[in-house]
């Protein structure tokens, strides 16, 4: 509550000395996303994380990283805090959150502080971080978002080190991801047709007939399979 007074203090200022030519601009911006572009994003609390230095030479475009090695834009919740936009990469492997900030001596790569980070958005895919399941943990795609349930998807990726004229280099590859739904409070994996059955015991002949009728969709679109499959369970 505090930093959207500032935002509204901040934007309502700063639009009074515009040039006229950028207030249509600016006036169509968001509070909090024009008070992060008037002081610059690098001077608000997303700074507060780790500079980050890529600890492996990876090799053609076999990363690590979601959609693409290089930076996007996208929105944060770090700390309770909306920050939008913000030129950033979600790291699969180590499943940690890289922010491009400008600093005194130019520019640096950032790792947020996993804890605080509540939720992030690169395109339209949506993440948030799970802190407090027993068996799921940490950042999950958001693939259906119903009332009092979710269905969570945990990107994989698997590595592989290569040996060439005594140089090391790495190659990262897609791995099965792990899915999960959160449901009346509580956070469970589903990655069999016994963990759905477990977790929704009245629904266990509808849940056995989906798998199979549709193990193809299972086989080549696990995301859609699964996503169907819980809209049939919740209608």
């Amino acid at each position: 509550m505090k930093r959207y007074f500032l935002s509204i203090f901040f934007a309502v200022a700063f639009l009074f000395y515009l040039p006229s030519h950028s207030q249509d601009h600016q006036e169509d911006l968001p509070p909090l996303e024009l008070f992060d572009q008037v002081i610059g994003i690098e001077n608000t609390g997303l700074a507060n994380g780790e500079e980050y230095i890529e600890p492996h030479i990876i090799r053609d475009d076999q990363h690590k990283y979601f959609l693409s090695r290089n930076f996007l834009e996208g929105t944060v919740s770090y700390n309770s805090q909306l920050y939008s936009p913000v030129t950033m990469k979600y790291n699969i492997y180590d499943d940690i959150l890289l922010v491009f900030l400008k600093t005194n001596d130019g520019s640096s790569s950032f790792k947020l502080h996993k804890q605080k980070i509540d939720s992030f958005k690169i395109g339209e895919h949506s993440f948030i971080n799970v802190q407090e399941g027993k068996e799921v943990q940490g950042f999950h795609e958001v693939l259906l978002d119903r009332e009092n349930l979710l269905l969570l998807k945990k990107h994989n990726k698997k590595i592989r080190k290569e040996l060439d004229d005594n140089f090391t280099y790495y190659r990262f590859q897609n791995d099965d991801p792990a899915y999960a739904i959160y449901y009346n409070g509580t956070y469970f994996p589903v990655n069999s047709r016994r963990d759905f059955q477990k977790i929704f015991p009245e629904r266990e002949t509808g849940i056995r007939k989906f798998y199979g009728i549709n193990k193809s969709l299972r086989k080549n679109q696990p995301d859609l399979f699964m996503t169907r499959l819980l809209q049939d369970i919740n209608n």
